[in-house]
């Protein structure tokens, strides 16, 4: 029978099972103790309170009413989460933990009361649910809630929980070798495995009460080249909301040979030209640039606040009118996508921008009463210690019909940007600077070398009016997105061109 007396420097079993029942622990252990942990952990959830009971939430609505308030809302979540890294071809790291609590929030007018609680008896989350109730000072109100049934776009098919950690290793395993086989140059291969299965539980003051039940996996290789004193990373990432039968989509050789390759192709990239020029963004992450540079600015409460460059411009021409840029968090296994939002608003398709003209802005409940429009699904909070703001989901533009060879055919002399690091953005002007991981250059209507060291710098509402030509290949990438808080989001469109951009280089040309 295995012992738990590794565990003795670490935490107890009853202590782990205690902690993480009450608010999150999280181990580092090595593998082949893990099974015994989970086997701990299965244990544990049977001795995790369950969610609250119809009456319990009501109580805590009256609660937070109890200075009047115009709204409130109760937000119950248990995640149980897992990551496991592998690094120089072993198992580094291996993590597992248990997140649970409830927050209360209260609103009145436009101010916003918010508590929470990892205590959950009664009596602690009555004293949270006062404390969300400061915000208000008017008469007491009270609330029923009846039970709904979420939409099921998300889903998990296979359990994350229900897999044998040994399998989940495998994947790791497969990745590393693949990266490694693949040349002779790639010196280093890393790989990150992450999963959770969240479940929540909403009921407000509008009488919604609704459950939902959230999977995710984060899978990230990195394969390092070097030959003759040069030296690139390349990564690969793939993510949806799905069980473990995401990878019957998505092997994880797939990720490992994407990532080698591009570090054996930029070993021989030279500097990249400067100055402006059309440049050809791949389909799928290169929409990571609209969603910094445009989509945060169509977030209700940025316009709200009059931080936004889309203020006041419902109606305009804000593009140019090959583009439809929509926001969808209905869509079965994105990573951004969800049965409902952190409120209870099930997620939809939302047509942000069409044939070039803005047609609306993402709301969560409270900006859409603030702007007299329907919440849209987008109110999205990390976890139960965070309120909720509006959050992209999936943010696309929409395909067009060109085939992407085409766009190269088209150009004589430009830039090809593959694949991103990041950015930085100014909501307010959409001005943005972004640094290209993976580039080529186009010459004479053909992609050639590649180059290293380009940044795009430009503008959001500028970028959007001097896409000239759209593919007809939609792809998407998993990324995670910070507006004080995290989410998971995906961005997308198809190959695309901006007939002229300023292109950052470290090479006059």
């Amino acid at each position: 029978m295995f012992s738990f007396d590794f565990l003795k420097d670490i935490v107890t079993r009853r202590e782990f099972i205690r902690r993480g029942a009450s608010g999150g622990v999280t181990l580092v252990v090595a593998p082949p103790i893990l099974k015994a942990i989970l086997a701990a952990s299965q244990g544990a959830k049977e001795e995790i309170p369950g969610w609250l009971s119809k009456k319990e939430m009501e109580k805590l609505l009256k609660v937070a009413l109890s200075r009047g308030g115009d709204f409130a809302d109760v937000f119950l979540e248990r995640k149980l989460r897992r990551d496991i890294n592998m690094d120089e071809g072993r198992i580094n790291t291996v993590r597992f933990g248990i997140d649970q609590g409830v927050g209360i929030r209260v609103i009145k007018k436009d101010t916003t009361g918010y508590a929470f609680s990892d205590d959950l008896s009664m009596k602690k989350l009555k004293e949270t649910a006062r404390v969300a109730s400061e915000v208000a000072h008017s008469a007491a109100r009270s609330a029923s809630i009846s039970r709904s049934k979420p939409p099921h776009h998300v889903f998990a098919r296979i359990p994350l929980e229900s897999v044998a950690e040994s399998e989940k290793l495998d994947l790791l395993k497969r990745a590393d070798a693949a990266a490694r086989g693949y040349d002779s140059r790639i010196r280093n291969a890393s790989v990150d495995y992450h999963d959770e299965t969240r479940r929540i539980v909403i009921a407000n003051s509008k009488g919604v009460w609704i459950e939902d039940e959230r999977p995710i996996i984060y899978f990230t290789v990195w394969a390092q080249a070097s030959q003759n004193g040069k030296r690139h990373r390349g990564r690969s990432r793939r993510s949806g909301t799905k069980g473990i039968e995401f990878f019957e989509g998505h092997p994880p050789e797939e990720p490992a040979l994407t990532a080698a390759k591009e570090a054996i192709v930029m070993l021989d990239a030279e500097e990249a030209p400067s100055g402006e020029m059309p440049v050809v963004v791949e389909a799928g992450w290169g929409g990571v640039l609209f969603h910094e540079a445009v989509g945060h600015g169509l977030e209700g409460d940025l316009v709200q606040a009059k931080t936004s460059f889309y203020y006041g411009k419902l109606g305009e021409q804000v593009a140019s009118e090959h583009i439809n840029l929509v926001d969808e968090g209905s869509i079965p296994g994105l990573r951004g996508s969800a049965n409902i939002d952190d409120e209870g608003t099930a997620t939809q398709q939302n047509i942000l921008i069409e044939k070039g003209v803005l047609k609306g802005y993402m709301h969560s409940l409270l900006t859409a009463r603030q702007f007299g429009a329907k919440p849209t699904g987008n109110g999205r909070r990390e976890s139960y210690k965070h309120f909720p703001l509006v959050r992209m989901t999936n943010t696309y533009i929409m395909e067009g019909k060109t085939d992407p060879q085409d766009m190269f055919r088209a150009t004589k002399k430009g830039l090809y940007a593959k694949a991103f690091w990041g950015g930085v953005v100014d909501t307010a002007s959409g001005n943005f600077t972004f640094s290209v991981r993976e580039a080529y250059l186009i010459e004479d209507g053909k992609v050639t070398r590649p180059v290293r060291g380009a940044t795009l710098v430009g503008s959001g509402p500028e970028a959007l009016r001097s896409i000239d030509m759209l593919g007809n290949n939609l792809g998407f990438g998993p990324g995670t997105c910070g507006k004080g808080q995290w989410v998971p989001v995906t961005s997308g469109q198809p190959t695309l061109r901006l007939s002229k951009i300023t292109v950052g280089g470290t090479k006059s040309d």
